[in-house]
């Protein structure tokens, strides 16, 4: 079997175990939002600030080059290996005592022990960048799913009985330390690599000439993250942090989960194709499309179904996030079809293209964000809803010329999923009208309301594509079947 239909083969259980795990871990999610309290994850906000810009230091860029390089020898693996516990027990140490300097920003001394403890998360995933990106390299993502499943299932159930037992945002903390040394565990006893010696660098330095780019590319895209943070933790109260932060994070969770996904299958496929042009064209408005057909459904029906899906899954004390939740799934879904980009560059040895468009996008929004945030609340929103897309859309610009791709031959894999998505929800509105007038007996309370839309919803859209777009379909299948 090739590279390639291996690796789509194990990347379809990989894509399907991911599923699964996140549908799992979101209902847990959902009911452990309950038992908290929109102050716990403010608070798990502030002690994050510091130490989630120092994590994406954590790997520099090790991982991918260890994915990227076409030859390995054990010495070189050996190095990165004694380098990548060098820097986590630098960083586990930098973020011990960085509790007292978060705790002083935010003058919130209760975030003092959580930072604390997250410093342990960077001695636990040191152990694990070598075995974990071997596995990617050789594209045994049914292995990785499996691990992520176990992991993640692991976590929720240790969260849900500390939020039952009133460990408040101790449970944030705590099931993350579970997820990663569970994760990382597994992840040692499948690869079965071990390092030949320990502490000689000289294997890691070409592994960092090209992973640096990479860390500070993704250092730079924490900070343009988390500033947003910053400006509302240290302007408004950790209650307004926590609806902010949390309506960011389900805005983002088809990006986060899925299109990731897509990204960690398709970036060894990539680097081994990366000097066929051809090849490479093909390739990126494939995942174009694919990423299309699954997230234009998934954020337009969160701005249309925001009033049920916010009440419903997580109760009414979150409501005031809806507006919020709207504005980001706008954001995100911008974002969803173009992170994609930065995968082609960096296969293709281009790394500095992404660290400077990171540069250009953390100025740009950070400056845009605080100057929004003098001006209230709700002002924060506007720079996300449009400085944020279009530095997006050029940054695709950029890519399609590098490509030699036409704009008209990158539209038209769109053009499908936005009809279908638009057929879905007039497919909602007719319903939704038809019920309103009476003739039709009612479902009752909201839970059942919004699972009707989501049903209603899914059987417009495969409709529309079992109709008019059979094609796509027939490709997904036979990518399934290959």
């Amino acid at each position: 079997m090739s590279f390639v239909r291996k690796t789509a083969k194990n990347g379809l259980w990989f894509a399907g175990s991911r599923f699964a795990t996140q549908l799992a871990t979101w209902f847990f999610t959902l009911y452990i939002a309950r038992l908290l309290s929109p102050e716990d994850y403010g608070l798990m906000a502030m002690a994050a600030f510091l130490t989630a810009y120092l994590e994406e230091f954590s790997e520099l860029g090790l991982g991918s080059a260890i994915i990227q390089r076409e030859k390995l020898s054990p010495e070189e693996l050996s190095g990165v290996f004694s380098f990548s516990l060098l820097v986590g027990g630098g960083l586990a140490v930098s973020s011990f005592f960085l509790a007292y300097p978060t705790a002083w920003v935010f003058n919130e001394p209760r975030i003092i022990p959580v930072t604390r403890l997250i410093s342990l998360l960077f001695l636990i995933g040191a152990l694990g960048i070598v075995p974990y990106n071997l596995l990617m390299r050789e594209g045994r993502f049914k292995t990785i799913g499996g691990i992520n499943f176990i992991s993640s299932l692991s976590s929720s159930c240790a969260m849900v009985l500390m939020a039952m037992n009133g460990f408040g945002v101790f449970t944030l903390i705590g099931g993350t330390l579970i997820l990663r040394s569970v994760k990382t565990l597994l992840v040692i006893l499948a690869a079965k690599w071990r390092p030949r010696t320990l502490f000689r660098f000289s294997g890691a330095k070409p592994f960092l000439t090209f992973g640096i780019h990479i860390a500070l590319s993704s250092s730079l895209f924490r900070l343009f993250q988390t500033m947003d943070k910053f400006v509302v933790g240290k302007m408004f109260t950790p209650q307004l942090l926590g609806y902010y932060s949390f309506a960011m994070e389900l805005a983002g969770v088809p990006t986060e989960k899925i299109v990731s996904a897509i990204q960690q299958v398709s970036f060894p496929v990539l680097s081994r194709f990366q000097g066929d042009k051809e090849k490479m064209q093909e390739l990126y408005l494939k995942i174009i499309k694919y990423i299309a057909l699954i997230v234009t459904p998934l954020f337009v029906g969160g701005i249309f179904l925001a009033d049920r899906i916010i009440p419903a899954l997580l109760g009414p004390k979150w409501s005031a996030l809806i507006p919020l939740f709207r504005l980001f799934c706008i954001t995100h879904f911008v974002i969803s079809l173009t992170t994609i980009n930065g995968i082609f560059h960096t296969a293709q040895g281009r790394p500095h293209w992404v660290l400077r468009f990171t540069f250009l996008n953390a100025a740009v929004m950070t400056l845009s964000l605080f100057l929004a945030g003098t001006q209230g609340f709700s002002y924060l929103a506007v720079p996300w809803i449009t400085l944020c897309p279009a530095l997006y859309i050029g940054w695709t610009a950029v890519t399609l010329r590098k490509l030699d791709i036409s704009v008209g031959r990158y539209m038209k894999n769109l053009i499908f999923p936005l009809l279908a998505t638009a057929c879905m929800v007039a497919g909602i509105k007719s319903m939704q009208l038809f019920l309103s007038t009476g003739l039709a007996p009612s479902f009752g309370p909201l839970p059942l309301l919004l699972v009707r839309d989501v049903c209603t919803g899914m059987l417009f859209y495969s409709a529309y594509l079992f109709l008019f777009e059979r094609k796509t379909l027939l490709e997904i299948w036979t990518l399934r079947k290959n």
